[in-house]
């Protein structure tokens, strides 16, 4: 719980929670439900679908981050969310943070479309929190900052063992694609973040933030406006 006191100071994972949460209440308001959806209610809200019989638009990639199936799930999610943000916004710069939640759910919904084996619905911000935690891990250890490093990969470790223990017995309820492409391409930015070494000039901080959350937002409306 000491980590969640740190969100005083994490302003931009505090705005993200509450776009999911916000997405979430609107989900329900339309459905009627509240403690889970079904596919029909996910697509119209912005998931990320492969079938055969429908080509979906890619900004889902990006609304995809943004959605989810269940009330345990989205608690989950935000749990961890608020965790990883409290501890390595502001270290990583809040612009960067904002930047690389949207390009890694972004890229791990894209892996997950491409190796998507039949009919797909796929939602949550797992992949990019995996993308939070692969820049913060990558960051931390490449500075020096070991013990961090070490937790952090930890969780990975155990997030991506029970992703993949579950789908070898045939219970399809994580999207390990998703979880392993966030986290590389967090992995990648926490090494440029590092070898950059200066802060980010505080008006490129603003106006990543500005652009990711505009581009969030941008694409929700577009999917709505073209439909699944």
């Amino acid at each position: 719980m000491r980590w969640f006191r740190g969100l005083k100071q994490a302003p931009v994972t505090v705005a993200l929670i509450a776009v999911n949460v916000l997405v979430y209440l609107l989900m329900a308001a339309v459905s009627g439900h509240l403690l889970v959806f079904d596919n029909a209610t996910m697509i119209r809200a912005g998931a990320s679908v492969t079938a055969p019989d429908l080509v979906a638009s890619h900004w889902r990639w990006v609304t995809a981050a943004f959605v989810h199936a269940n009330l345990l799930h989205i608690f989950m999610n935000m749990w961890v969310l608020g965790q990883i943000g409290a501890i390595s916004e502001k270290a990583l710069g809040r612009g960067l943070f904002a930047a690389t939640y949207l390009v890694t759910g972004f890229l791990g919904n894209v892996l997950s479309s491409v190796l998507a084996q039949g009919p797909t619905v796929s939602v949550g911000a797992s992949g990019a929190i995996m993308g939070l935690i692969g820049m913060a891990a990558t960051f931390a250890w490449r500075s020096g900052q070991r013990p961090v490093a070490k937790a952090l990969a930890f969780n990975i470790l155990f997030v991506l063992g029970v992703g993949l223990s579950l789908s070898a017995r045939g219970v399809h309820l994580v999207d390990n694609a998703a979880h392993i492409g966030g986290l590389v391409a967090g992995a990648v930015v926490g090494f440029a973040r590092v070898s950059a070494r200066r802060p980010m000039a505080v008006g490129l901080e603003r106006a990543l933030v500005a652009a990711s959350f505009g581009f969030a937002g941008l694409a929700f409306i577009l999917v709505q406006l073209v439909g699944p």
